[in-house]
């Protein structure tokens, strides 16, 4: 199948200037060639034009840290990671749905308990149901004393290996590991370093050899110089970093993924666990030091994506939250596209409106260049060339 692309204004996701008038050639699904649209004046006649002169086309957001059954606005995040899988499953579909109409292309799955995370990966990749492209952990490692511990425990190396390794058997495109606390739980602390850096080491060591990567939820502390230290590559939230760590994530070409929705969304931890006074106190003095934190990261120019953690269908929110903590709009629409394909490891085919990428693109009625707000304009999403529907 052979489409032409016809645009308003093209914004590549290169951190080129926004290109009037572009379009690009796409065959079966995969994009040919990118262009003014006098380029294609000489196109065989079985060629379909799809017409977005209207429209301001983008590559579809990446949000590089969410979960699937996840309702923060819910509460209790952990017990909803403790449910039965059906229910879990349908509710999946439903939060997908969300995340597709904000103009989600692609996820990056932070863990979920029965393996559901490759059950729904699959279930989208045959075309049963309809859902952006999910990159998938499986079941996360978490020590007995720390965060993040559901229905499975992974404590000792022995039992890291283990876990890691079901993980991979299943097919894991990454390992997710909680090496600090969390601010969704009362205890322990968010700096509070619940694994050693031998159990942390030993993740990586099974990652490197299935030739992926581990990815820690780590605020700050001495969890995140283990992590640092011990070979992980993506550090999510960090929340709390300091200026040395940040300097130490940039010297080894580590990524930061801000996840600033699940702390100041009024859809996040505060619409019903503020019931919870640890919880409360524990956002409400994050939130003090988060945007300075934050705006260290965006200001040092370290390798940064975003994600929204289970705040579905947020990630406009996200992307006005690193402006508001100081990066340009171009910056922001990067971290969503480019950087977070970066950091997904999948920049060979997304992240980019370019030769050889596959047809993942968004169009929107503003131009979120002018404001980033007008993200918010998402009319159409299309996925390998194919508009979804969710």
């Amino acid at each position: 199948m052979r489409q032409l692309v016809k645009t308003k204004s093209l914004i590549d996701g290169t951190g080129a200037d926004a290109a009037p008038d572009a379009a690009f050639l796409i065959v079966n699904g995969v994009i040919e060639d990118v262009g003014p649209l006098n380029k294609f004046s000489d196109l065989s006649p079985e060629t379909e034009e799809l017409d977005l002169t209207d429209f301001i086309v983008m590559p579809g957001l990446i949000n590089s840290h969410t979960h699937l059954s996840i309702i923060p606005a819910l509460g209790d995040q952990l017990g909803q990671m403790r449910g039965a899988p059906v229910p879990k499953t349908l509710k999946s579909i439903a939060n997908l749905a969300k995340d597709v109409r904000s103009g989600v292309t692609t996820s990056r799955i932070m863990g979920e308990e029965h393996f559901i995370d490759f059950d729904i990966r699959d279930a989208i990749a045959a075309g049963h149901i309809e859902g952006p492209r999910l990159i998938v952990a499986g079941v996360p490692l978490a020590a007995s004393n720390g965060h993040g511990v559901a229905l499975t425990v992974s404590d000792g190396i022995a039992e890291v290996q283990k876990n890691a390794r079901k993980n991979l058997a299943r097919g894991a495109d990454f390992l997710k590991i909680f090496a600090t606390g969390g601010l969704s739980t009362p205890r322990p602390a968010a700096t509070a370093c619940t694994y050693s850096l031998v159990e942390i080491a030993a993740a990586v060591e099974e990652a490197k050899r299935s030739d992926t990567y581990v990815a820690a939820h780590a605020h700050g502390g001495l969890g995140v110089d283990l992590c640092i230290e011990g070979g992980v590559r993506t550090i999510e939230h960090g929340a709390m970093l300091d200026e040395r760590q940040i300097e130490q994530i940039i010297k080894k070409d580590m990524w930061v993924i801000a996840t600033s929705s699940i702390l100041y969304s009024p859809e996040g931890i505060e619409k019903t666990d503020f019931n919870i006074p640890a919880i409360k106190e524990k956002v409400l003095a994050a939130r003090e030091v988060v945007r300075g934190n934050l705006s260290k990261v965006v200001a040092s120019g370290a390798n940064m994506a975003i994600g929204t953690d289970s705040i579905h269908g947020e990630m406009p929110f996200e992307m006005e939250c690193m402006v508001s903590f100081g990066a340009s709009n171009m910056r922001a629409i990067l971290a969503a596209t480019r950087e977070g394909a970066k950091a997904c490891r999948v920049e060979d085919k997304l992240g980019t409106i370019e030769k050889g990428k596959l047809a993942d693109f968004i169009a929107l009625r503003k131009n979120p260049l002018e404001d980033i707000r007008n993200i918010r304009s998402v009319e159409r999403v299309y996925k390998g060339g194919r508009q979804l529907q969710a």
